[in-house]
Formats: structure tokens, C-alpha cells, sequence
């Protein structure tokens, strides 16, 4: 792969520049459009120059943080109209597949080249991660359980959940928990235990959620179509324990929100009923 000031790097430039112009035709003002807008001038600005190998991190920051913004922006009018429309699905696959195409290039140009490149950004990795998991738990909550469309494409919806639930864990996993030993003090017990059990954020307690609720509905409504699955599944295929992944993330989001979040409003009644369920269907 080429390097930044490349005509491909430019190319790749112009379409999201491309898309934003697209976007803003509707003259609404809007705060992140005019972020991407400020972003995505640092990007032309950076490959408009002759640069080293060695700024591939720049640029990559750069690059995500324009589409991170600009698909943010598309999806906020999806969620806003439901999910409303025949191309709601292809658009959110459309959004999905923008949002993974920083790792992509990371992968690509780690690939092809000889110097060694660094991994995203933490942050920006989990951000990726998080967008699309939660994007599809949206699209499935939206247009799956709430209008049934679930229910006349299961196929389609246990794959949705597959893939929203599988970005989900991706996310929580990025960050190893931290150990806690003397060589590490922590004024707040409650910090601390957050901490270990791998919970940095807000958004890591709401994937816990998300993905307990993917993997029950995945249960509830497409039980048999999981177990056709699994049953024409071949080695090179990964496959999603629904059952396990779902009682892991409900039973640690439970302790959280009774444990170390005890009273910031974390509300549990929704995840423990899906825990029954989980318990109803392995007894």
C-alpha cells in the first residue's frame, strides 16, 4: 500500500469528503458535520504533503475520526425516521462497512509494508467496535422485536444478532481488566472493582447489556434457526454461543449495577428476567 501523499490515500480522502458534501446539501447545521468538516480539512491538508512512512499513524487518527463523525450523522437520521424504509437494512450494512474500513487499511498496509505500523488508537478501536454493535443491536430493537420483522426473517435477524453481539465483545475486550495488587492504589474500592473486571466507561456497562439482550432474543425468537446453525457449521465459521455469552454479559452487568454502581441509576429488573430465561432454557 501506498503512502499517505499517494494518489489511493487521496482518492480514499475524497470520497468521505464526497459523502459530506452529500450529506450537508440539506443546509441543516449541524454540530458533527462541522467537526468532520474541520477534520477532514486536517486530512486533505495531511495528504496534500510529501510524508514519511512513519506519520501512517496521523493519518489513520485522522481518517477514522472523519468517519466516525460522518456515519454518526447518518445513523442519528436512521434511528430518528426507525429504521423506516426498504434500504434501512442495506444502509446500516453500508454504514458497517465504512465504519470497518480503518482496520482494514491498518491490516493492508501492515501487510505490504516492511516498517512496523501501530494498532488504532484504544479509544478509536473501541469507538469502531461500539458504533457497530450498537447500530445493529438498534436496527434489530427497532425494527426486530418492536414491529416483529424478526419473526418473517429470522435468517436475516440471528445474523444481525451474531455480528452485533460479536462487535460488542470485540469492544469489551480491547482493554485487558487491571490487576489489582499493592503496586497498585486505588483511593475508590468502587473504581478499583470496576477497573478489574474490565469496565473503563460507561458505554463498556451498556455493551454488557446489549449484548445480553442480542444473545436473548437470538434464543427467544430464533432458536431453531441457531441450532440449523450450528448443526451446518464448518471449522472455518466462527461460532456464537448465545446461551453462555448472554448469561456471562447479564450476570456481570447485574453485579455492576448492584455492586460498584449501586444507586447511579443502573436499573437491573429487564436483565434479570432475561437471566430466568436464560436458566429456563438450559434446565
Amino acid at each position: 500500500m501506498a503512502a499517505p501523499g499517494s494518489p489511493d490515500w487521496k482518492q480514499k480522502v475524497e470520497r468521505l469528503q464526497q459523502k459530506w458534501q452529500e450529506l450537508a446539501a440539506g443546509g441543516r447545521e449541524d454540530s458533527v458535520l462541522s467537526k468532520a468538516s474541520a477534520t477532514l480539512q486536517s486530512l486533505s491538508t495531511h495528504c496534500s504533503e510529501e510524508k514519511d512512512i512513519l506519520d501512517i499513524a496521523s493519518f489513520f487518527h485522522l481518517y477514522t475520526k472523519a468517519i466516525l463523525d460522518i456515519t454518526f450523522f447518518e445513523e442519528n437520521q436512521l434511528v430518528d425516521r426507525d429504521f423506516q424504509g426498504d434500504d434501512s437494512l442495506s444502509k446500516v450494512r453500508e454504514l458497517i462497512q465504512i465504519l470497518s474500513e480503518p482496520e482494514h487499511l491498518v491490516k493492508e498496509f501492515r501487510q505490504n509494508q516492511k516498517a512496523p505500523v501501530a494498532d488504532l488508537d484504544v479509544e478509536l478501536s473501541e469507538c469502531l467496535h461500539w458504533r457497530r454493535g450498537a447500530l445493529l443491536y438498534m436496527y434489530c430493537h427497532t425494527v426486530g422485536e418492536h414491529e416483529g420483522w424478526c419473526l418473517q426473517n429470522k435468517g436475516t435477524f440471528l445474523q444481525c444478532l451474531k455480528d452485533g453481539t460479536s462487535y460488542l465483545l470485540k469492544m469489551l475486550t480491547i482493554r485487558s481488566p487491571v490487576h489489582l495488587n499493592e503496586e497498585v492504589l486505588f483511593q475508590d474500592l468502587n473504581t478499583a472493582t470496576l477497573l478489574s473486571k474490565g469496565i473503563f466507561s460507561d458505554i463498556h456497562v451498556l455493551a454488557l447489556m446489549y449484548c445480553g439482550e442480542m444473545c436473548y432474543w437470538a434464543l427467544n425468537y430464533c432458536r431453531h434457526e441457531e441450532q440449523v446453525s450450528h448443526g451446518h457449521s464448518d471449522r472455518s465459521s466462527t461460532t456464537l454461543d448465545f446461551q453462555e455469552v448472554g448469561e456471562g454479559a447479564l450476570d456481570k452487568y447485574v453485579s455492576v449495577c448492584e455492586g460498584p454502581l449501586h444507586g447511579q441509576g443502573w436499573n437491573t429488573e429487564k436483565a434479570k428476567t432475561m437471566q430466568e430465561f436464560f436458566k429456563k432454557i438450559k434446565s
